[in-house]
């Protein structure tokens, strides 16, 4: 298990973590969401490692900045050195990564059709994720970071990649931590979904609780309500429409004092994934 406590992390006088909490367990796809700012690409260079911070990190209770061998971290910006190839950037992660392999850094060079030999620098930005991810996984990492790696891929290799990834975690092989801002994305392969907002993860929860605890429902009236009647309601949010309101909210109590209303239409609507966290954000970002 990874798990970060009492994490902090400022720029100069900026504070853009404080005092975060998370664990992360075994052999779960974890999608790590928030707003522009929100300090996710800071988070995942905390936890890999690459930023300082105050806090404490550990993989199975133990520091991770003695088992730096346990996580692979896959940037926004893959690193490789000039005019190297991706065969020579495999024997620069073999001198960090022991459990390094070989026959399944050659399986994966055949699934995912990927010339080795090609200089990284003359490769699109596709082709370039492409590369880091190969190596990320032959690295065989316990905790895999991957931040914004999907952009720039085509539908088959991300296809391809979500399959992977999947059949590693199910085999208990590995724990994955995505940030993306493409929620929809996130919903084809994440267990669990993080939301980061003012400084902390705000909360944790399956796609199953949330699908089952986030609902969006039109309401119809004989007549046109007051906003009034809304106003004082634990809705996350809500829309009147002459006679139509439509309204999203979570929990029986928001329920009941719906229903006490007493609309005459209650026709529950589909809801994303999308509309449920940029609802949330829009609130956290509204108490703070």
């Amino acid at each position: 298990m990874l798990r970060i406590k009492s994490l902090s992390k400022s720029f100069a006088d900026t504070s853009v973590l404080s005092a975060l909490d998370w664990e992360i367990p075994d052999g779960k796809v974890f999608g790590l969401i928030g707003s522009n700012g929100a300090g996710k690409s800071t988070l995942m260079r905390c936890i890999s490692q690459v930023y300082d911070y105050d806090g404490e990190i550990t993989i199975d209770g133990a520091p991770l900045s003695e088992q730096k061998e346990k996580l692979f971290f896959v940037s926004d910006e893959p690193f490789y050195f000039n005019r190297f190839n991706t065969n020579e950037m495999k024997d620069y992660y073999k001198l960090f990564y022991p459990n390094f392999d070989e026959d399944y850094y050659r399986k994966l060079l055949e699934l995912f059709h990927f010339d080795e030999k090609k200089p990284l620098h003359l490769l699109s930005r596709g082709l370039k994720r492409q590369s880091i991810v190969i190596l990320a996984l032959s690295c065989q990492p316990k905790v895999l970071l991957m931040d914004e790696s999907f952009d720039g891929l085509d539908p088959m290799v991300r296809l391809t990649l979500k399959r992977e990834l999947i059949r590693l975690v199910d085999a208990g092989e590995i724990s994955v931590i995505i940030s993306s801002h493409n929620i929809r994305e996130l919903e084809d392969i994440c267990d669990e979904m993080a939301l980061l907002e003012n400084k902390k993860i705000v909360f944790t929860q399956s796609l199953d609780e949330l699908r089952e605890n986030y609902h969006k429902v039109q309401l119809g009236y004989s007549e046109a309500p007051a906003a009034e009647l809304f106003e004082n309601m634990p809705l996350l949010s809500y829309e009147i429409n002459n006679k139509v309101v439509t309204v999203l909210y979570h929990g029986e109590e928001a329920r009941e004092q719906i229903e006490a209303t007493e609309p005459i239409l209650f026709n529950p609507l589909p809801l994303s994934m999308e509309e449920i966290f940029v609802v949330e954000m829009e609130v956290n970002q509204n108490e703070n």
